[in-house]
């Protein structure tokens, strides 16, 4: 290799890169130190960044409402201060109703639960023991086994004091974390009502300091997200209310115990695709067969068929083809993210993965295209 200007550049920065690069992994535990040092500080103006995404979905069809209802008149009032209060109201507002009627209904059904715990361990003996009514030794063995029932229960009320000491914890850091939120609000009020200005002023710095063709792909991929990400969200909350409603009037109708806990929960899992129906289904059947194993097995019956009727019916409906991937590539999407992040990776990995989706499809066609290919 001559050993020009050029190639001695290119060496220099193999070299740098290479030092750069052995630095990093020989202090890797200093530098994630530091990054969660950073997103812990960065960590209200990140919340407000995905508060104002959330937000600008209702406050964009508010907005266009008004205008489209205001055509030939004059509007005397400020269309997006209006659009943002409404928009932060009904945000805050579904936040404040789920707590006001969640939090005393757990309340009162962990009570219940504790109450119902003995009752609980002698309707499991009754039921096994009828079982095998017709082997007597199999029978005292398991009367032997469930004579001392003071065990179960003191394990089963040590399991429910961790959940409700757990449950107190959580409510601690959400106080305070309030002030977190405030400050996450007031910045994604801030992004929503000046949302033309910070687009033009970061669409000025990319093109200042990228090459357009880059600029352009960018914007390309940021619409598609963008239009993906909100039509996802809007439909699976309205996917949730909808199930969540369903699963409150049947059960109340059948007369169900924690009907609206249940109902709740389903609503709140039914935005983890593919895996929070079963979540909600489990954690139903294991309350109710505290009261009545029976009414379990038909709760879960009742379940699987709501279920279904909601997968066939509402889901394609309401969410419609907004994600557009093929049942293999969901399930791979949403184990991924769940292993990556948890529940947030699970419920942002399939939009996510729609966008690779189809920024691979599109990509894919383009050079099959140039290379005259029809396959």
């Amino acid at each position: 290799m001559e050993l020009n200007k050029k190639n001695l550049n290119k060496i220099i920065m193999l070299i740098t890169f290479g030092i750069g690069l052995f630095w990093l992994l020989n202090n890797l535990s200093i530098i994630i130190l530091f990054l969660s040092h950073v997103l812990k500080l960065l960590f209200p103006f990140i919340l407000g960044g995905v508060i104002a995404f959330i937000l600008n979905i209702p406050m964009t069809k508010i907005e266009n409402f008004i205008r489209d209802k205001n055509k030939n008149q004059k509007i005397i009032f400020p269309i997006r201060t209006l659009s943002i209060v409404l928009s932060l109201i009904l945000f805050l507002g579904v936040i404040l109703l789920i707590c006001f009627l969640l939090i005393p209904e757990l309340i009162e059904n962990i009570q219940l639960l504790i109450n119902n715990i003995p009752a609980f361990f002698e309707n499991i003996e009754e039921w096994v023991l009828e079982l095998v009514d017709n082997y007597p030794d199999i029978q005292q063995r398991i009367a032997d086994t469930f004579k001392n029932t003071t065990n179960f229960n003191n394990i089963a009320v040590t399991v429910l004091n961790y959940v409700i000491n757990g449950s107190l914890k959580m409510i601690t850091n959400l106080i305070s974390g309030v002030f977190t939120l405030f400050t996450a609000i007031v910045f994604a009020i801030y992004m929503l009502s000046q949302k033309e200005y910070l687009e033009r002023g970061i669409k000025k710095v990319m093109y200042a300091y990228m090459k357009k063709e880059h600029v352009e792909k960018i914007l390309e991929i940021a619409t598609l997200s963008n239009k993906t990400f909100s039509k996802f969200i809007s439909g699976q909350c309205v996917e949730a209310i909808i199930l969540g409603a369903i699963f409150f009037v049947i059960l109340t109708l059948l007369r169900f115990p924690y009907a609206l806990i249940i109902s709740i929960l389903t609503a709140i899992t039914a935005l983890i695709p593919m895996f929070g129906a079963m979540i909600a289904m489990i954690v139903g059947a294991l309350l109710i067969a505290v009261t009545n194993p029976w009414q379990a097995v038909l709760f879960i019956i009742v379940f699987q068929i709501v279920q279904q009727i909601e997968n066939n019916f509402i889901y394609p409906k309401v969410v419609g083809k907004s994600v557009g991937l093929a049942s293999m590539w969901t399930l791979m999407a949403v184990i991924l993210g769940g292993s990556l992040l948890g529940i947030t990776g699970m419920i942002i990995g399939l939009p996510l993965a729609s966008i690779l989706y189809a920024i691979l499809r599109k990509e894919t066609n383009e050079q099959l295209e140039k290379k005259k290919l029809k396959i």
